[in-house]
Parts: structure tokens; sequence; C-alpha cells
């Protein structure tokens, strides 16, 4: 697999995350807002895999 960069249009970091609103959270989704919460998800799209 490899990433291909893509040239036009620029891109935008728009990102979001929706989960159903109940008690308890399913374990996929607390697992991925845990996740969201600790990464720098902006600052990891701006470096493609394979750039210098």
């Amino acid at each position: 697999m490899r990433a291909v960069p893509l040239t036009a249009p620029e891109r935008t970091v728009p990102v979001g995350l929706v989960v159903s609103a109940r008690e308890p959270a399913p374990v996929p989704a607390r697992a991925l807002t845990g996740l969201a919460d600790g990464v720098d998800v902006a600052g990891a799209l701006e470096h493609l895999p394979g750039e210098a």
C-alpha cells in the first residue's frame, strides 16, 4: 500500500466524529474518541508517508 499525494484541490483538514449520545457508550466509540483526543490529526495529515 502507498499514499499518493493529491495536488488538486488543495487539501483541507475538516474531520468529524459522530457517536450516539447513549450511556454507556459503545466500546468502539469510546476507544475511537479516546484515540482522537490524544492525536494531532491536522499535524499527522500534513506529513504524507514517503515525503522528505
